[in-house]
């Protein structure tokens, strides 16, 4: 960036030997042309771009030459909770308002999300191409294969024979809770993924089922590893 003029602040950590001109960035602030020109200079390697002070190998490290790192942590979308109590700057990321982590789901309820949620995932997630998202992402699963997931999530809590699940599945017209749809009734990535830090939602709310610390170890899964597919697909 040239023809900008730090702030104050930033001015006074800026070195003595990286050059302003009339106050602003020019290339020549961080850039030293003329530095293999030099008698005795030793020379620098090319991959170091003539940067100032010998530059780095990690360019952050350069960077932080002038800047604070501190102000430049990396945030973590999933670090909920500060002593057990719910940050709502962080609800912010995602969420219009702060929602009620006391509340049951209910049918019909609105996520209140600032996006579709798997434009918000994507603010921070590169999704690989292995990931079986490309199948799966945006689907709108019929209404059989939605009573299927009902019945799945309330095998655990109800001891019923699976048959008799369906059928209450059916006649309540129930939507999954802890495989959670959409607001349009379709797949995304928080139907598979808990994106809520363990402890923010009580634990009989079905929505946190698969919620992980602040650093996740199991993908944040809301069904265990090799049992992903079963959770909707009939064997």
């Amino acid at each position: 960036m040239v023809d900008i003029t730090p702030s104050p602040t930033l001015a006074r950590r800026i070195p003595g030997d990286f050059p302003l001109s009339g106050g602003a960035l020019t290339c020549l602030t961080c850039h030293d042309i003329a530095q293999n020109c030099r008698a005795g200079q030793q020379p620098v390697p090319s991959g170091q771009a003539l940067l100032r002070g010998g530059g780095s190998p990690d360019p952050l490290l350069f960077c932080f030459r002038c800047h604070a790192p501190e102000n430049y942590r990396p945030f973590n979308a999933h670090d909920q909770l500060n002593a057990g109590k719910t940050k709502a700057d962080t609800c912010g990321w995602c969420h219009v308002d702060v929602p009620a982590v006391d509340s049951q789901p209910r049918e019909g309820a609105s996520f209140g999300l600032r996006a579709q949620a798997a434009a918000l995932c994507r603010n921070c997630h590169v999704v690989a191409q292995s990931h079986p998202v490309a199948s799966h992402l945006s689907a709108t699963p019929s209404a059989e294969m939605v009573q299927y997931m009902s019945a799945y999530e309330m095998k655990s809590k109800m001891r019923l024979p699976f048959a008799q699940l369906l059928e209450i599945a059916r006649a309540t017209k129930r939507t999954p809770r802890s495989i959670p749809l959409d607001e349009d009734g379709r797949v995304t990535c928080s139907s598979c993924h808990n994106p809520h830090e363990k402890g923010l939602l009580p634990g009989g709310n079905p929505r946190a089922v698969g919620a992980e610390p602040k650093q996740a170890a199991n993908h944040r899964l809301r069904i265990p590893q090799g049992s992903v597919c079963v959770a909707c697909h009939q064997k």
